[in-house]
């Protein structure tokens, strides 16, 4: 449902006057006016404005492509016209125009960022009367080496608590509730590293530091609780200074932890139970578990979007 407040220009309430704008703007060409539609679309339903830029980015790219690339007039689309406008941005870029910057292929990260952005123009143009025809096929996302790595498993798992019990203390009960929070409730090590104390209460742990602003409360497992307690309780005997509000601290030097700190130690921990190798690899997989384990706990797209703190329940099936 749209946030009403949110819609500056009213006139975008009406479902027969944002279907006249649209048509209107479609038959004159005017990409402009266009975006700023789609701006608005993006705004009333709530998207922060780092996505909304990157996302009238794909959509004024793609328009630009089939109007002025391809000589089309009005919405008239092909079945193959995604597929080939995103082949065309993978091989040689963005589609300027004669006089501007030279075209460089865009990223993987960057593909996948634009398509998803088309996917919402979508959304718009179906939002504002104007359906794009069903038959369009879309590009399969290739995910990166990452991304690919399947969840650990509980074999797996199991290895990592047995290697992380093999460290002295309290350096054991950091390892326990890194892996526990990464693992079983899906945080992120930039999520981590910016946890304070009072974020944890009766079982509770509010995530605030997230890369889509979507701030989040989770309810952990009794094993995650466990852990986490016990590593709070090893943390008060470090002698920490009052001060500090960092949920995790060093144990040797008592100074916060930052995200390459936590990476280092899943690495680490990958390597010693041969679970594998690679910093980024270790976090994804680690982040991929607790997917796996929300899908078969609350078994709707929404509610797992919600609990790994992803900004909408229809982004990529990655990033769920």
């Amino acid at each position: 449902m749209e946030q009403l407040g949110l819609f500056e220009d009213r006139g975008w309430l009406d479902p027969d006057e944002r279907r006249r704008r649209v048509a209107d703007a479609v038959a004159a060409g005017d990409v402009g006016a266009l975006l700023a539609g789609f701006d608005a679309y993006l705004r009333g339903f709530g998207h922060p404005e780092s996505s909304r830029g990157v996302w009238g980015q794909a959509l004024g790219d793609f328009l630009t492509w089939l109007w002025m690339w391809q000589g089309r007039v009005g919405l008239v689309l092909e079945a193959g016209d995604v597929e080939a406008w995103y082949r065309s941005l993978a091989t040689a870029g963005r589609h300027r125009l004669e006089g501007n910057a030279p075209r460089r292929p865009l990223s993987a990260g960057s593909l996948r960022t634009w398509l998803h952005g088309l996917r919402r123009g979508a959304e718009f143009f179906a939002w504002a009367g104007h359906p794009w025809p069903g038959e369009l096929r879309w590009p399969a996302l290739h995910k990166d080496r990452a991304a690919q790595q399947p969840p650990v498993t509980h074999a797996e798992f199991a290895a990592l608590l047995r290697a992380a019990e093999a460290y002295d203390e309290p350096e054991g009960s950091l390892l326990r509730a890194i892996l526990y929070l990464a693992g079983d409730a899906g945080l992120r090590q930039r999520e981590m590293e910016h946890l304070r104390l009072g974020d944890y209460a009766d079982g509770r742990l509010a995530v605030r530091k997230t890369p889509y602003f979507v701030q989040r409360r989770i309810d952990l497992s009794p094993a995650a609780r466990e852990a986490l307690e016990a590593w709070l309780a090893a943390r008060a005997r470090l002698g920490v200074d009052p001060a500090e509000e960092a949920l995790f601290v060093s144990p040797k030097r008592r100074v916060p932890l930052r995200q390459d700190a936590f990476a280092r130690r899943f690495a680490r921990l990958f390597e010693e139970a041969a679970v594998g190798k690679g910093r980024r690899i270790a976090s994804q997989r680690l982040r991929s578990r607790a997917r796996e384990l929300a899908w078969q706990r609350l078994g709707k797209r929404e509610l797992v979007a919600e609990f790994l703190g992803v900004e909408h329940p229809e982004a990529p099936a990655w990033t769920l």
